[in-house]
């Protein structure tokens, strides 16, 4: 079973490597290498609160062995007077296609509703990024609009989906 904690000072070396991995980079908005002194600070520095530092990065680990980082879960584009909020998920590339997304979604939603308050998420994924794009349709997240050529990459673009899904009946 899944759950999501806070970053821990011994989770350096693992948010070293899945942060800095290039793979990811062409769905992510990244353009340089995260160093492990603004990472070490990121961690000594965080209040876990999504209203002081308008972002909230979880550990997604198992239930078992909390130590162990599958990946890492993100709520970020916190907007406090519209109660939404980006969500992003990256799981440590070695453990993909084991169904944890799916599930780490789930709970990162349940998350930004009961914990955040929050009553709407959104995330822009990559149309080629297929594998990412079933995991939110599996959590109820709806297709609201495409962003043409929003992704660019060495040699192309793809367009971005915005996904969007109402934590509460509005």
């Amino acid at each position: 079973m899944l759950k999501l904690r806070a970053l821990e000072p011994e989770d350096l070396e693992q948010l070293y490597a899945i942060e800095n991995n290039l793979d990811d980079w062409d769905f992510a908005c990244m353009s340089a290498p995260f160093s492990k002194y603004a990472l070490r600070d990121y961690i000594s520095n965080q209040h876990c609160d999504l209203s002081v530092d308008q972002q909230v990065r979880l550990v997604v680990c198992d239930d078992e062995n909390p130590q162990q980082v599958i990946g890492l879960a993100d709520i970020f584009n916190y907007d406090g007077r519209h109660r939404r909020a980006e969500v992003g998920m990256v799981i440590e590339k070695s453990l993909r296609g084991n169904g944890y997304a799916t599930k780490a979604v789930a709970l990162l939603i349940d998350y930004a509703l009961r914990i955040c308050l929050l009553d709407q998420l959104y995330a822009f994924i990559s149309e080629e990024n297929i594998a990412s794009c079933k995991v939110f349709d599996k959590n109820g997240f709806k297709r609201a609009s495409i962003l043409k050529n929003w992704f660019k990459n060495t040699n192309s673009s793809s367009n971005a989906i915005i996904f969007q899904l109402f934590l509460k009946k509005i």
